[in-house]
């Protein structure tokens, strides 16, 4: 049996390659002369982002851009004819050539900086803080005083063009990302994320890539695509790096964080490490109701809680030669939120008084540690842009809790019910291990220029959740709600993309095959399942330059949304004595289609027509009946759904002193449940955002932000949300020759970012809220020593997709 699969998954990949092979072969023609090379400046360091602009006879003007290492390759020249190149990039000179090329050719271009000098003083472009292109939009971080002095958690309320909800990261309209730092996944859960993002300062960022249609070569999880947050790393001989402490009010509560950077330079040898430390107290919570025809029962929880975090994390490139770098990184965090959350569950009769309440109190004592290690290999392996890398991989990531539960039934006047008094006690375990390896090659040819790679990784699972009730002080054991679990999943991914520039038109098309092999097993139940699948992942891009002014473009990408490994746990978390949310084994991963028509004018005006297909869609439903009062949330695979939407953002400098970008979204939802009890839903929705900075002196050195988000109503899945909007408000200030900033923000003003649903289960109407306590209040200093940062440096680790599952 085992070999008929094996020869089953093989033959499968073997129709898999034939495809590839007959797409390249039918989109590429045949080809002329290229020239490749790579652009630096006059210290050695790549240029990435210049834009590369040249004329041929009879021809209208064709522009590139070149990629994060300067390289670039421009195909189907003819041999022969006499070609003008041009080359611009923010803060250095223009440079201007004549080619006359009669084969294959190699250029190496040097940028010399562009400043302008008065007397003592030294003025300097800066980059243009967002610049769209076909595939992606990016958004420069380094120059941009309003942002700096914040960490990345904060950023992306200031961010134009991502949203920032429930602590999930959002594109509007259009549905969830995957984030990357300097490509690779990070792979955590969406609270673990935040708590990761909190570690990040701003100043040591580069710039953000909102990648809406990513190519075959990255992986496929993501609704809506990827954001890729890429660092900076100093090229020059020496040392340098930064200091950073925040006190943040959050609610009543003071909480503080300390991070270091620091990086060395010496030789062929590149070294680097940073740590964080945070310490916040605040509360969150939720309101949970649900209205039967003769009653209701409304919920309340909010939590108290305590984090403590500490990450550290270093690396070390060394440069093999011209041609080939090797390296490493390690990382460690201990993660600790302990606190307790108090529920209030209140049933209310027909007339709308109290038949009765109840109450439960439970503390949690949760302690989390992560280990990673990686090793990279990346080598060109000649002058044309080939190029190898390859990739491995270990993630443990082991974590305890402790819970004390009691439960109590009052009468509406308040008196304890006797009997009714219920105590439980759990411990939790969650042990994860993950390894992974890829490799990938680029091959500039002829006819186009193709990437191919693949990607293998092991993931190894145990959890248990054991449940004790408690009576007279004595433990016992409570099998119906202990649960005891196993999961491994192994995944094989081959991938291939190609793209080629013909005059004004831009084409890329790509494929990704993954097989997937899932086992599952509950021990107490003594019961096991197992999954054997492929799936294909196409992408493409059209691109056609119409002038210096306007670029037209269509997309498309399939995409994937895995269930986290909590998800999956068929664990049982009580939230009172007669509601409790439980993990399901059987949930399946959600696909997505994108479609997407784009014109951007000027770089200041982009406008898109957009449809998004959901298949096989899950989400958390609460499932309660009319006769009876328990209550259950679990995760189920049950909607398909389209969305068609319209997008318009507006970037523009009113005045020297203020930059806005401003983005408007609008919508319309067709949610459509394959469960007979869940009613579909449809309708509109729209989300606006303005982002401003304000400049209050020539050198740009003290500025103020004002950033706005409003969402309507809207729908997603089947869930109709209310109306809910946020404003940020924040001042920084540059002193010490720019190397000491101090920034102060208040988030979330008046305390109207957080948002309710309504779905209908049963014929129950069902709404859900989370607690309006996002407000807070901070004051940050950073203070950088060194040489300055100058390039930004991508390395792309291969078990960053399974991280964030976790």
């Amino acid at each position: 049996m085992f070999r008929q699969k094996q020869f089953l998954y093989f033959w499968r990949m073997r129709k898999f390659l034939y495809v590839l092979l007959f797409l390249f072969h039918t989109l590429f023609c045949k080809a002329q002369v290229s020239v490749q090379g790579k652009i630096q400046d006059n210290t050695g360091i790549p240029v990435p982002d210049a834009t590369m602009e040249w004329y041929g006879p009879q021809q209208s003007s064709q522009t590139i851009t070149t990629s994060h290492d300067g390289t670039f390759s421009i195909s189907a020249l003819k041999a022969g004819e006499k070609y003008l190149l041009q080359v611009t990039a923010i803060g250095y000179q223009n440079s201007l050539a004549s080619l006359i090329l009669q084969k294959d050719t190699t250029l190496k271009l040097i940028l010399r900086p562009d400043s302008i000098t008065l007397g003592n003083v030294t003025v300097s472009s800066r980059t243009k803080l967002i610049q769209v292109q076909p595939d992606r939009t990016i958004i420069n971080l380094a120059d941009n005083p309003t942002i700096t002095g914040s960490n990345m958690a904060d950023a992306f309320n200031k961010i134009p063009g991502i949203q920032v909800s429930n602590d999930q990261l959002s594109i509007p309209g259009k549905g969830m990302v995957q984030l990357m730092q300097d490509g690779r996944l990070i792979q955590l859960s969406q609270k673990d994320l935040v708590n990761y993002l909190k570690s990040i300062p701003v100043g040591t960022i580069s710039k953000i890539e909102i990648i809406a249609n990513p190519s075959a070569a990255y992986d496929a999880s993501g609704n809506a695509g990827l954001i890729n947050i890429i660092t900076k790393r100093n090229s020059q001989q020496g040392y340098s790096g930064s200091v950073q402490a925040g006190y943040k009010q959050w609610q009543h509560y003071p909480g503080m964080d300390i991070t270091g950077n620091i990086s060395y330079n010496s030789g062929k040898w590149r070294l680097y490490a940073n740590a964080n430390m945070f310490r916040i107290r605040h509360r969150y919570g939720f309101r949970w109701e649900e209205y039967y025809p003769d009653r209701s029962w409304i919920m309340s929880d909010t939590g108290d809680y305590k984090q403590n975090n500490l990450a550290i994390n270093a690396g070390a490139d060394y440069r093999l030669s011209q041609k080939s770098t090797i390296g490493f990184t390690v990382g460690f965090s201990r993660y600790f939120e302990g606190g307790a959350d108090y529920v209030r569950n209140h049933f209310y009769n027909q007339q709308g008084t109290t038949d009765s309440f109840l109450t439960t109190y439970a503390d949690y004592v949760p302690l989390a540690r992560t280990q990673s290690y990686n090793v990279y290999y990346q080598t060109k392996l000649d002058s044309t842009g080939k190029s190898f890398s390859l990739d491995g991989s270990y993630l443990t990531f082991f974590r305890t809790d402790e819970c004390h539960f009691t439960g109590k039934t009052f009468t509406p006047d308040g008196t304890l019910i006797p009997a009714s008094t219920a105590r439980y006690y759990n411990t939790a375990l969650q042990n994860i291990n993950i390894y992974t390896l890829k490799a990938d090659v680029v091959l500039p040819a002829k006819i186009a220029s193709f990437q191919l790679g693949g990607k293998i990784n092991f993931i190894n699972i145990y959890d248990n959740l054991l449940y004790y009730t408690v009576k007279d002080n004595e433990r016992v054991f409570d099998p119906e709600l202990s649960s005891e679990y196993k999961y491994t999943e192994n995944t094989q991914a081959l991938y291939a993309n190609a793209g080629r520039d013909i005059r004004n038109w831009s084409l890329q098309a790509g494929l990704r095959a993954e097989l997937t092999q899932t086992t599952g097993y509950s021990y107490i139940l003594s019961q096991g399942r197992q999954n054997n699948y492929i799936k294909f992942f196409p992408n493409a891009l059209i691109s056609f330059k119409k002038d210096n002014h306007n670029t037209f473009s269509f997309t498309y990408n399939k995409r994937v949304r895995r269930p986290t490994f909590w998800n999956l746990n068929p664990y049982k978390s009580l939230l009172t004595a007669y509601s409790y949310y439980e993990g399901n084994p059987f949930l399946q991963p959600e696909y997505n289609s994108n479609f997407q028509l784009q014109h951007s004018y000027k770089n200041k005006w982009t406008s898109a027509l957009f449809v998004a297909l959901t298949n096989n869609g899950f989400d958390d439903i609460t499932i309660a009946r009319a006769d009876t009062n328990f209550v259950l949330r679990t995760p189920r695979n049950f909607v398909n759904s389209t969305r068609l939407g319209i997008s318009e953002n507006r970037r523009f400098a009113a005045f020297s002193w203020w930059e806005s970008n401003n983005l408007l979204n609008i919508y319309y939802t067709q949610g459509r449940s394959q469960l007979d009890y869940i009613t579909d839903m449809e309708g509109w929705g729209a989300y606006f955002s303005s982002s401003n900075s304000f400049y209050l002196n020539n050198s740009k050195t003290l500025a103020a932000d004002a950033n706005f988000w409003y969402q309507f109503p809207d729908v997603a899945l089947v869930n109709r949300s209310d109306a809910y909007w946020n404003l940020d408000l924040g001042i920084t200030t540059a002193l010490i020759k720019e190397k000491l900033s101090i920034n102060a923000s208040v988030q979330d003003v008046f305390g109207t970012s957080a948002p309710s649903y309504t779905t209908f289960v049963n014929g129950i109407r069902q709404k859900y809220a989370t607690l309006q306590l996002n407000r807070n209040y901070s004051l940050t200093f950073i203070f950088k020593f060194g040489k300055k940062e100058t390039t930004a440096s991508e390395h792309s680790s291969s078990n960053q997709e399974e991280k964030e599952r976790i």
